[in-house]
């Protein structure tokens, strides 16, 4: 599968790795920063797992269909509120450890980042 040598799945995979880096880094460097970095690694790996259901998704949708091109970006919104939502679910029935508002807001932010290149996705999909 030549899907991570593409010029448009670069970003992501260059996001997915460079964060994971930098948490591990940070782990083994012996910085106490207040996050939990397992916590981290999992959302970034569920994100690079979402995006690349979504680039296969979106790379099979007719560019000439507009209503297809949004139902698509749509469908793909809801499926990570609903793996997301579940994971949270999950991760909040299992008690072991509070979240934190800074792990909070490592996930929204990785979740707009990774969210903000799939709309480039479609951009260059219309534009092609």
């Amino acid at each position: 599968m030549n899907l991570y040598f593409k010029k448009e799945f670069r970003p992501v995979f260059a996001l997915f790795f460079s964060v994971l880096a930098i948490v591990l880094l940070t782990q083994k460097s012996g910085i106490q920063l207040p996050i939990n970095a397992v916590f981290v690694m999992v959302v970034n790996g569920m994100l690079f797992s979402m995006a690349l259901f979504n680039y296969k998704r979106i790379s099979q949708v007719d560019v000439n269909n507009p209503n297809a091109m949004v139902r698509s970006v749509m469908t793909g919104t809801m499926l990570k509120f609903i793996v997301f939502g579940g994971a949270a679910l999950w991760f909040a029935t299992q008690k072991k450890a509070p979240i934190g508002t800074n792990n909070l807001f490592i996930a929204m932010g990785l979740y707009l980042v990774y969210t903000w290149i799939e709309i480039g996705w479609t951009k260059r999909n219309k534009e092609a």
